[in-house]
């Protein structure tokens, strides 16, 4: 399997939804959202791992970039930092390279000051690609949250690009 060496996979893990983008250069190639609240908690895990070795296998990247989570001592708050264990295994077993950013990170990169907020950060993502604008405003505060996941996947990958690459600013 021949590998895209310049194509991120971005992960905005959640307990309800899961953020996803693949960024192929400069290229916004897919970005969504995996709802996961209609799922019950012990299946949610599996279907991030089934989703994730699928996009693996059709996009190829070169690297995966996870949003970073922490441990939890409560098991089905765990299951949070069990999706980048998993990402961090699957990343090595593949011989790809893993990151994992603070959202603070990523918004100061992707906006120049770390503190800045999420709609902030979906602005300026939706500034770089002009068609994820529609997801700016929606008509019910739930919609905003939901693909608020996508934009920061989105955001998470931009950022990955320019610390991977300094010299090529993908703001």
């Amino acid at each position: 399997m021949r590998r895209h060496p310049d194509t991120i996979l971005a992960l905005d893990p959640g307990l309800r939804d899961l953020g996803y983008a693949v960024l192929h250069g400069r290229r916004l190639v897919m970005g969504g959202v995996l709802p996961l609240r209609h799922l019950p908690k012990p299946d949610r895990l599996a279907e991030v791992r089934r989703q994730v070795r699928e996009w693996l296998k059709v996009h190829r990247p070169g690297t995966i970039a996870v949003e970073k989570t922490y441990p939890h001592p409560i098991p089905w708050l765990d299951r949070l930092h069990a999706i980048t264990r998993y990402a961090r295994g699957l990343a090595g077993r593949k011989h790809l390279r893993f990151a994992t950013y603070a959202p603070q990170q990523v918004r100061k990169t992707v906006l120049g000051n770390g503190k800045g907020t999420k709609r902030e950060a979906a602005a300026m993502v939706a500034a770089r690609f002009p068609s994820l604008r529609v997801y700016l405003t929606q008509d019910r505060r739930w919609k905003e949250r939901y693909w608020q996941n996508m934009l920061d996947a989105i955001a998470l990958a931009l950022h990955h690009q320019n610390v991977a690459n300094p010299h090529s600013r993908s703001r």
